[in-house]
């Protein structure tokens, strides 16, 4: 399913380009010979069907060519963090950081992908591996939920739902397009999972390894095509534009992961492409919307309409569909939905219901039918009865010049009661009262407490991790010890 594509354009265009990283390209023909050595090498450790086996290998190359290797294998593989998996590949000894949340399963294997290992893989004379017939239903990929709130869950894909997609995207936004497509999030993410099985599809240069920073030269020297990313990752891009930036034309930009502030979205659209693209979705759920971003400036926080394939609706507390325009939670179902996670049910009974996954974001829909979010349920602040999304604050913040990324969460008191307050990434030399005075005159919002940082802790999909800022500023602003001096 993976490597099927590889295999395909390797017959058709095997000279085009299929991987760029930093250190080189690879054509279709170079990608699928190693794809089948690594195979035959992988098959010697007993790897077989039935399995999971994480792929922990920080090499960009190596580890899209292990994972489509697996694939072509019919075994299931899953991000370096999966602490549920069977087997694991790792490039690092497991005193090197490579043991995921947890650590490894009882019975686990560990296989040692080092140098040697690899001269003997490349020395291998790559003979065709014999096609696979995928049983629809089988596993075909592990992934993880976001896990900003305890350890992440495990997300099994079926070769169907894998299937279905990929169709999506195809249809949706990818159709026709070649050039390079890059993700800016690792496959390890869904986002850049992705891009990477659609960009092979269409035969096109997928890319590995690219950073925000380092992303500009490669807009002016790549042939354009497709850029994934999540909203942090595109404001790091426009800093980063040198004077006299000129992109090739055409390209498209992709964001999901969190809500694209307005401002963001209209100097991307002024100085890089027009042509820039929302996507909602989860690892649970899939895709449950996809829009413009030029809509974000009549509606902020629109994250377009629900793609076909799949039903959301908005509830309230009591479980019922809300009238049009009024805030609620949104739920999701269809084919693009999971049935549960593997081996969880209490997280079953939680997330899941009558065939719905209840995603936990509280958003309400537009009368022109496009979805748009306001946060997520359990991020709300009950500020002494002022209750408020964290993204109203944000917005505001995000809004004054001089402020580079932002993030509001509540904190309690020795009292009881939470205060609000708000991390944030600033340029050098701002001035903190200049936010005081721009927030005041954003109506009724809260004043918060500030927390100035270098960043502001996410997970791969750019989500915020508000517990992480809320331990931080608990463990800062604790009472030292008796007998102990406060750290300085």
């Amino acid at each position: 399913m993976f490597d099927g594509p590889i295999r395909d354009h390797a017959g058709w265009t095997p000279r085009a380009t299929a991987i760029v990283t930093p250190g080189g390209t690879f054509t279709y023909a170079q990608v699928n010979a190693d794809v089948d050595r690594c195979a035959a090498a992988l098959a010697e450790l007993e790897l077989r069907p039935g399995q999971v086996v994480s792929v922990a290998l920080a090499a960009p190359y190596i580890q899209l060519v292990a994972t489509a290797a697996l694939a072509r294998l019919g075994v299931a593989s899953s991000p370096a963090g999966d602490w549920g998996a069977d087997a694991r590949l790792s490039d690092a000894h497991l005193s090197d950081g490579h043991v995921p949340p947890g650590g490894s399963p009882e019975g686990s294997s560990v296989h040692r992908i080092d140098e040697a290992w690899l001269r003997a893989m490349y020395a291998r004379e790559p003979r065709p591996w014999p096609s696979r017939a995928y049983a629809p239903l089988d596993l075909g990929r592990v992934m993880l939920s976001s896990g900003t709130t305890g350890r992440p869950r495990r997300v099994g894909y079926t070769w169907r739902r894998i299937e279905h997609g990929n169709h999506l995207s195809l249809r949706s936004y990818g159709g026709g397009r070649l050039g390079a497509w890059i993700p800016l999030v690792s496959i390890d993410a869904m986002m850049g999972l992705t891009m990477a099985m659609c960009g092979w599809a269409v035969g096109a240069a997928v890319t590995a390894s690219f950073e925000a920073d380092d992303l500009p030269r490669w807009l002016e020297r790549l042939e354009s095509g497709i850029v994934a990313m999540t909203p942090i990752q595109l404001r790091r891009v426009l800093d980063a534009l040198p004077p006299g930036f000129r992109p090739t034309p055409r390209w498209r930009l992709m964001v999901g992961g969190a809500v694209l502030p307005p401002e963001t979205a209209r100097e991307a659209r002024a100085r890089i492409t027009p042509d820039i693209r929302t996507l909602y979705g989860s690892t649970e759920g899939g895709a449950g919307g996809q829009g413009l971003a030029s809509g974000l400036d009549d509606a902020p926080g629109q994250v377009g309409i629900t793609p076909s394939g799949a039903i959301v609706t908005i509830v309230g507390e009591d479980g019922r569909p809300v009238p049009e325009g009024q805030s609620g939670e949104v739920r999701i179902r269809g084919p693009r939905v999971i049935q549960g996670y593997l081996g969880d049910p209490e997280a079953d009974a939680e997330r899941f219901r009558d065939g719905w996954y209840l995603t936990g974001d509280i958003g309400h829909r537009l009368p022109d039918g496009r979805l748009v979010l306001e946060g997520r349920r359990d991020d709300r602040m009950n500020l002494g009865g002022l209750k408020i999304m964290p993204a109203v604050l944000e917005a505001a913040a995000l809004s004054c010049p001089g402020v580079r990324d932002c993030a509001a969460f509540a904190v309690p008191t020795p009292d009881g009661l939470d205060a609000c307050w708000l991390a944030v990434v600033a340029e050098p030399g701002f001035d903190g009262g200049r936010l005081t005075r721009h927030l005041a005159g954003h109506g009724d919002l809260p004043a918060p407490r500030y927390a100035w940082t270098r960043d502001i802790p996410r997970n791969a999909m750019g989500k915020v991790d508000r517990n992480a800022l809320r331990e931080a500023v608990l463990a800062a602003t604790r009472p030292p010890a008796a007998g102990k001096a406060p750290d300085v």
